[in-house]
């Protein structure tokens, strides 16, 4: 595959009007989405690459817009495998999901989110590749696009990238269409799956009898399904009176309740299912509160919870409590991605030193040390562990410590140990 990789800048881009009617949609989903623009300065903000590979199914070139984590490029997460982030439409949504995932995976954030790539797909001919059936034109290509996506782009990604098969694939309008197609028919290929305002009129609701029926005989143990639905009825409808009328101006909306009341409904195929109906935004602006909440949605078990009350004065938790508290959680993790996740350095970091403003240097040594023990190799996590033993008067093994974090790299400890060395 060829590769062509482009540096990706910070970009305005347009919404699209909000459709009211089933005629209005389509006309939407035939807009291609226009692509974020090169920074001509030097002052650039880069949030990822263009990466460009040739696919043998689709017959043509195509564009992947990728975001990776910033802490993938510090040596001492060199082994690490980040979960991937699926987006179709990835032009439009590829700026606010990256986004959202790196504020939401930061440690002020308290990590409620994982630390993700995020793999943006555009469109070439997007009534061609996101709808199952063909009604006319190019349409009904959706098989062969998921043919892609399953063996092309994956494969790729986990094979250039720092990729884990822990994979999420989101999609809005006829993106969303796609993402309940691949959950009713190629379920084994993503753990989480998040339609917004899926288009499930399309084709006299082929693909929502379809979806249904799978709902009754599928087993989704293990996978997850968030559903948005946007507001597009008339101002005289609510969501219990619209699915009275049999107009096709409410078509989309009624086709998208029925699906979520039936996923709802079905407790026996253990899918974990959820929706929610905002009825303040329109189909153009749904995205990106739904993605909020779906990523809210997905990942409640990643957020490290119970953790504050061991820094008040009034905690009388052990240092053995403390660390099976982080360990446990760490474990717990693991076991929703199928693969060993041990604490990130630098939140751990940030927790020991939390512990030392709170007077409690024997919690924060255990955090300083586990460190140590999970990053041997690192310049920070013996830097961190210099400033510990300055902090306790223990001179001798801060220099120790430092001396190490220089042997491995470190700059910083360099200056910390001729400080060191002058006042003693």
């Amino acid at each position: 595959m060829n590769i062509l990789k482009i540096s990706l800048v910070v970009s305005v881009l347009t919404a699209l009007a909000s459709c009211q009617v089933e005629e209005s949609q389509v006309a939407e989903d035939q807009v291609e989405q226009s692509t974020a623009p090169i920074a001509e300065s030097d002052n650039q903000i880069v949030i990822g690459v263009i990466d460009t590979i040739n696919s043998a199914i689709l017959d043509e070139d195509r564009d992947l817009w990728i975001y990776v984590p910033k802490s993938a490029s510090e040596p001492e997460n060199s082994n690490i495998k980040y979960p991937v982030m699926y987006l179709l439409d990835g032009n439009a949504h590829f700026h606010s999901v990256s986004g959202m995932i790196r504020r939401l995976s930061s440690a002020s954030s308290r990590k409620v989110a994982p630390e993700m790539i995020i793999v943006g797909i555009p469109n070439t001919d997007r009534m061609r590749d996101l709808t199952p059936t063909h009604v006319e034109g190019t349409t009904g290509g959706g098989r062969e696009f998921l043919d892609f996506v399953e063996n092309e782009v994956i494969p790729y990604v986990e094979g250039n990238y720092p990729a884990s098969t822990y994979r999420t694939f989101v999609g809005h309008s006829l993106g969303g269409l796609t993402v309940i197609d691949a959950l009713i028919n190629r379920s084994d290929v993503f753990s989480n799956y998040v339609a917004i305002d899926p288009s499930l009129w399309w084709d006299d609701q082929f693909l929502l009898r379809k979806a249904e029926a799978a709902l009754t005989e599928v087993n989704f143990s293990g996978k997850s399904l968030f559903v948005a639905v946007a507001n597009t009825m008339r101002g005289d409808m609510n969501i219990n009176n619209v699915v009275e009328d049999t107009s096709d101006a409410t078509r989309h909306i009624r086709s998208i309740l029925q699906f979520s009341k039936s996923a709802d409904a079905e407790k026996g195929n253990d899918l974990n299912f959820g929706w929610e109906y905002y009825d303040n935004d329109s189909h153009g602006s749904v995205p990106l509160i739904a993605e909020y909440d779906a990523f809210r949605f997905l990942f409640p078990w990643h957020e490290l919870k119970g953790f504050n009350d061991y820094f008040t004065p009034e905690s009388t938790a052990t240092v053995t409590e403390v660390i099976d508290h982080v360990l446990a959680h760490y474990q717990n993790i693991s076991s929703h991605f199928e693969y060993l996740v041990v604490p990130p350095e630098q939140y751990v970091d940030m927790l020991a030193d939390a512990f030392l403003r709170s007077e409690k240097p024997d919690i924060a040594f255990a955090m300083f040390s586990m460190n140590l023990q999970n990053y041997s190799d690192s310049a920070g996590a013996h830097d961190a562990m210099g400033d510990f033993y300055v902090a306790q008067e223990d001179i001798i093994k801060a220099a120790e410590h430092f001396t190490n974090a220089i042997d491995l790299g470190g700059t910083d400890s360099k200056e910390k140990l001729e400080e060191l060395q002058e006042q003693n």
